[in-house]
């Protein structure tokens, strides 16, 4: 999830990885999977776990926050220049920058991700989106909300203006640096984000086609019948996916608008998600660089 007001306030001013046994890694997938689930779905939060099953298989559950990647990160890092890197993942997501950074080592390893339960926000966007080898187990949520953007851009310095405008700005020695700071560090982080997608032909608007979408305009059809809860994600279907560029090696994500919020539902979370409308600010003419897909 993209928090500038976290960026803002640190410009103002790890989970430790348990080991498998050599029997467990012998189907990474299967045992990651099967770890996965024995996990409580809030302990993504309140205790966010590394799993590494051999030198070049992990599983990760847990929100990404600081200091929560610092295991996958040691794990990537002496995974063998001749292996593959696996990484089985569940996530509601978290901080987008921390996401990128192990995503951008995933794709210059050509690492192979799967996708297990709920794969969300700076998961679906970086982990899932940013690899060619993806994969979903079945029944798996991929839910996205957008990333560096413009809008994302603005939202943030709108929010140091209102800081500004407030009691606390009295004691902020020098706004306009400020400014310039914010808007540099997320242009930068826009930039990576979007390499990070031309590489490998992922088109950079299932981030920024959120820009240009009134999700409370959708019909409710869309997410799955009338709710008064907050529509916090999109996922795409398979035409779109495909599209866009993200579709998956294998498996297939769960895009029944009703069975999408019943599993929302059943983790307990206060809000939906909602299937993305077809024409644009999702499809149309493609913005993928020529000869950018493999």
């Amino acid at each position: 999830m993209i928090t500038p007001l976290m960026s803002l306030l640190m410009l103002l001013g790890s989970a430790s990885p348990t080991r498998a046994d050599a029997a467990q890694a012998a189907d990474p997938v299967q045992a990651c999977h099967a770890w996965i689930e024995g996990r409580a779905w809030n302990d993504q939060e309140d205790d966010p776990q590394t799993l590494v099953l051999s030198p070049a298989a992990a599983c990760f559950d847990g929100v990404v926050a600081n200091g929560s990647l610092e295991a996958l990160h040691a794990w990537i890092d002496a995974v063998p220049e001749t292996a593959q890197p696996l990484l089985v993942v569940r996530s509601r997501g978290g901080d987008s920058e921390t996401a990128l950074a192990l995503a951008e080592k995933l794709q210059a390893r050509d690492a192979s991700v799967h996708v297990v339960g709920v794969c969300a926000s700076a998961c679906a966007n970086y982990f899932y989106a940013g690899v060619h080898d993806r994969h979903v187990q079945p029944a798996a949520l991929l839910l996205f909300h957008g990333g560096f953007s413009a809008g994302n851009r603005a939202r943030a310095l709108a929010m140091l203006e209102a800081y500004l405008d407030g009691p606390q700005g009295a004691t902020v020695p020098d706004p306009e640096a400020n400014r310039r700071a914010i808007g540099q560090s997320l242009d930068a982080s826009q930039a990576r984000q979007d390499a990070l997608y031309h590489r490998i032909g992922v088109d950079p608007r299932i981030v920024h086609g959120f820009d240009a979408l009134a999700v409370d305009s959708l019909d409710d059809a869309h997410c799955g019948g009338p709710s008064p809860a907050p529509r916090h994600f999109l996922y795409f279907d398979d035409a779109q996916m495909a599209h866009l560029g993200i579709a998956p090696v294998s498996g297939h994500a769960e895009q029944d608008p009703q069975r999408v919020n019943a599993a929302i539902a059943a983790l307990g979370a206060g809000f939906i998600a909602c299937r993305a409308p077809g024409g644009t600010p999702f499809t149309g003419a493609g913005v993928r660089e020529a000869g950018s897909g493999r």
